[in-house]
């Protein structure tokens, strides 16, 4: 997990916006003008598992939830979290003896998921709550996520009991009670403005076995680990922009949230440059490109260069190899290599 110091924005996987990008085409709505808005990647769709910042995906929570009205969007929230977020879940938690162990393992399985969530299960005054914190702002964007992560736990915990369970306490960071409300209903009793998010779990739903088949979840995906340091994930969050974006020092720390004096500094002391990471990003995505045989016309273009002979010098300032050569030399080698 990162730490709470640390100034980079929250990294989560591409999924989750691509779920919600689903379903609100589902309620006939343009997908491409959400995405655009949001400022997530235009080739959403062609993403596997890489990792976004957390704000776009949040601010497509947000742009949904103004277009949709309380009442739909409080529907398509809980019909991407039943039918495509938990499945994925369920797998990991399949083999856990009670919904307290499961719970306990969710520590562990979120950092394959996001960067920036912290979760646990705690014990107060004979009563037991899991809880999530998150970095507090006090913004629109923040109150539709916060009700995202409040419903992901209700039915992540309705999934494994098999039941409607609802908490009767759950403590918010924000005061907006009647979103809530609106959403999860007025039975659970809310307190506003704290430090972290809290649902009360009862001592009797702790102690049941969950009732989690194959049927119920998804295939297992392969967890990817992370690197630790600030370098490694600025790289993995601006990965997925390097197409159809030139970006610049002033793009890049506007996603992350920072501000592009910020950002020189943290990756000053680690002895690195944003004109190093982007040209990482250009070479690291301009091979990918080839080895998908796309014309180095067509790659300079969805790179940002505005013709062939600027992508080819920088390409070789990069690699010490023009494309061409490049393309000959090692993607040729390795083709070789695969070949039995």
């Amino acid at each position: 997990m990162t730490n709470c110091n640390d100034p980079i924005t929250p990294l989560i996987k591409s999924g989750y916006a691509r779920v919600l990008i689903e379903l609100f085409r589902e309620y006939n709505h343009d997908p491409h003008q959400a995405i655009k808005e949001s400022g997530l990647p235009p080739d959403l769709f062609d993403l596997d598992q890489e990792f976004l910042p957390q704000e776009p995906v949040k601010k497509l929570i947000y742009l949904l939830g103004n277009q949709l009205g309380i009442t739909q969007f409080g529907e398509l929230l809980r019909t991407a979290i039943r039918q495509k977020v938990i499945p994925r879940l369920l797998g990991e938690l399949s083999e856990c003896m009670t919904v307290e162990e499961a719970l306990v393992r969710t520590k562990e399985v979120f950092q394959y998921d996001a960067v920036g969530v912290n979760v646990g299960l705690e014990e107060s005054h004979g009563r037991t709550w899991y809880w999530c914190r998150r970095p507090f702002d006090d913004s629109p964007l923040f109150l539709w996520s916060e009700i995202w992560a409040v419903l992901y736990t209700i039915e992540l915990v309705r999934a494994m009991t098999k039941s409607t369970w609802t908490p009767k306490q759950i403590k918010i960071q924000s005061k907006e009670v009647d979103v809530f409300q609106a959403i999860i209903g007025k039975s659970p009793q809310y307190f506003v403005e704290n430090e972290r998010i809290e649902w009360l779990i009862d001592e009797e739903i702790l102690q049941q076995v969950p009732n989690i088949t194959s049927k119920d979840y998804a295939p297992k995906e392969p967890l990817v680990t992370w690197h630790a340091n600030f370098t490694d994930r600025v790289f993995t969050a601006l990965l997925p922009y390097v197409r159809e974006h030139n970006l610049t020092l002033a793009q890049a720390a506007k996603l992350l949230k920072l501000a592009p004096r910020t950002l020189q500094r943290r990756l000053n002391e680690e002895r690195t440059s944003f004109r190093h990471i982007k040209d990482n990003l250009i070479f690291t995505v301009a091979v990918e490109m080839m080895g998908e045989e796309l014309s180095l016309t067509h790659i300079a273009s969805q790179l940002g260069f505005s013709d062939i002979s600027h992508f080819s010098r920088s390409f070789k300032r990069i690699s010490g190899l023009t494309p061409k050569m490049y393309q000959r030399t090692i993607l040729s080698l390795n083709e070789t290599q695969r070949t039995p």
